[in-house]
């Protein structure tokens, strides 16, 4: 990130980051919330109906992946003077068809975290060393986002090779009923983690609408260090998930007892972490980014402080809410939440961009 940022520039990052909005909107939509619902049923049944299982996933988010084409087309058209944003999002959405293929529930399912930190490791090391050994200069920013796009492209390969060797599975042929039920299951999980994207990404949204590709490049580049400590955390919190459901299935009160003794220790973690992100903000822009960012470097605290509140909720909602099959409760608490999000992302942007 600190070389790209250099290289593009902000308004160049800008063009690029809107894109990714449109991308990470479209990537909820095509692993839906199978990370949740599938990995669940993996959890507490193991192999029984896993090729199954694994099947009508891998054809749902294919037949997700059709509508999303369809939107992506309709968004180019209606782009369609911004040539830079158009060819962007398309080089982009190579990432699309990794999500199709990505296996991290059922390896969190599995309890077999190991291949997941294999895969993304990898895949990111390949596409971090072609970025540096390909990308030169502002005019390649296409360039740059098939290079971006490998790494997902490819961890979703890697993992969809490997779940089929280590745990034998084969593809089933399923039925419409069998795609539907799947898209049930994890419906209110869908919802939720829509809802979720909505948090973190929304302010681009209104502000690549509504402000200019500058001050979007500013923030998209400030607002990956709050990124990067979401980044930290999710391990735990999906190595958590399975256990945590576990526990659930015994007694309500041993699954709330687990979390929270894991909650006492991480939540101060990340809390002293962000106060000294917050005293060393103009520092850690500058560093990170460049001069160019370093006037803008006050707009990492209210993002530290949605990092703090981002993890807590996890701890709540997640853990506690989903991993007890409270999964239309937890829905309609982020369904408000993201709402309230939206209406004032869209007023705050429109007035004072």
């Amino acid at each position: 990130i600190p070389y790209i940022t250099r290289i593009l520039g902000a308004e160049k990052y800008g063009v690029f980051s809107i894109a990714l909005n449109v991308i990470t909107y479209l990537q909820v939509i095509v692993e839906y919330g199978f990370g949740m619902s599938a990995t669940r049923k993996v959890a507490l049944h193991g192999r029984e109906g896993l090729s199954k299982t694994f099947s009508a996933v891998i054809v749902s988010r294919f037949i997700l992946l059709v509508f999303c084409t369809l939107f992506a087309f309709i968004y180019c058209f209606l782009n369609r003077d911004n040539t830079d944003l158009c060819y962007s999002l398309w080089c982009l959405f190579i990432c699309l068809f990794g999500y199709c293929f990505q296996m991290n529930w059922l390896f969190q399912g599995m309890q077999e975290m190991q291949y997941i930190s294999v895969v993304n490791i990898v895949a990111r090391l390949i596409s971090v060393i072609l970025i540096f050994l390909f990308f030169r200069n502002l005019s390649d920013i296409y360039k740059y986002c098939i290079l971006y796009a490998i790494s997902p492209f490819l961890s979703g390969i890697m993992g969809f090779i490997i779940s089929k060797k280590r745990f034998e599975i084969h593809y089933q042929i399923v039925s419409i009923l069998d795609v539907w039920k799947e898209l049930k299951d994890g419906f209110y999980v869908f919802t939720t983690q829509l809802s979720s994207k909505v948090f973190g990404i929304v302010g681009i949204t209104f502000l690549g609408i509504y402000a200019s590709q500058y001050i979007v490049g500013i923030y998209s580049a400030i607002q990956k260090i709050t990124n990067v400590m979401i980044l930290c955390w999710m391990p735990i919190s999906q190595v958590m998930y399975p256990i945590t459901s576990k526990y659930m299935q015994i007694s309500f009160t041993d699954g709330c007892q687990f979390v929270n003794k894991i909650r006492k220790i991480v939540l101060p973690l990340f809390a002293a972490i962000s106060v000294l992100f917050a005293i060393f903000s103009k520092q850690i822009v500058t560093i990170s980014f460049g001069e160019g960012y370093a006037q803008y470097s006050y707009w990492l605290i209210p993002l530290l402080i949605w990092v703090i509140v981002a993890i807590s909720n996890n701890f709540w909602g997640i853990q506690i809410l989903l991993g007890s099959g409270n999964d239309s409760i937890y829905g309609k608490c982020f369904q408000f939440g993201v709402v309230i999000t939206i209406l004032l992302n869209y007023v705050l942007v429109y007035f004072f961009k």
